[in-house]
């Protein structure tokens, strides 16, 4: 996925951020966790001005015990995310933030808003990142949206039968890959039994 974030990489403007927030060990244990895909480091990736470099970052610190690490990351890309930044990086942060949220729903008791938080804003941008998706050819065809697709999945889980709904009609309005029509067709199901 690091090739959907093409920002410059430039670790010379980190500052003291690496070092003041995380201590000498929490740093090793983030290089050791992350595993690129070329010869690029976790410091390199956290001084960078891209929140989308930075969430696939996080997604390498899945164990329980590393997920405070990820918190303190997040909150670094959090404060770089602007109007500047390119909205497909924006589209894949968004996504990888929600991840690692919901990811931890069930021990954090802050974890499953900002997961709702972040997929809320990954739809925001949605008819944007549409666009981009049509316009680059090496996509081929649309994917599928986490923002869209994981929301339903929790207003379903938590009896917000409408709303999920219209989350799967918006998808499906929009272009979005996924099987709408059979997402409607179970809510209606549902929905129906609600009504008896």
């Amino acid at each position: 996925m690091l090739r959907f974030f093409r920002s410059q990489i430039r670790p010379k403007e980190l500052g003291d951020w690496w070092t003041e927030v995380f201590t000498l060990n929490e740093r090793l244990t983030i290089e050791d966790a992350f595993q690129p895909l070329g010869n690029i480091s976790a410091e390199a990736l956290v001084g960078s001005d891209d929140p989308g470099a930075i969430g696939n970052l996080v997604g390498h610190l899945k164990k329980e015990h590393l997920r405070h690490l990820g918190y303190k990351l997040l909150e670094r890309a959090d404060s770089l995310v602007s109007e500047n930044v390119p909205v497909l990086t924006l589209h894949f942060y968004f996504q990888a933030r929600g991840e690692f949220f919901y990811r931890w729903r069930d021990v954090d008791a802050h974890a499953l808003e900002e997961a709702i938080k972040s997929y809320q804003r990954q739809i925001g941008l949605a008819s944007n990142a549409l666009k981009k998706f049509q316009e680059d050819k090496n996509w081929g065809i649309v994917p599928a949206h986490a923002g869209y697709r994981q929301l339903r999945i929790i207003e379903e889980k938590r009896g917000n039968l409408t709303l999920a709904r219209k989350l799967c009609e918006q998808a499906k309005a929009q272009g979005w890959s996924d099987d709408w029509d059979k997402h409607i067709a179970r809510i209606d199901k549902k929905l129906a039994k609600q009504n008896r």
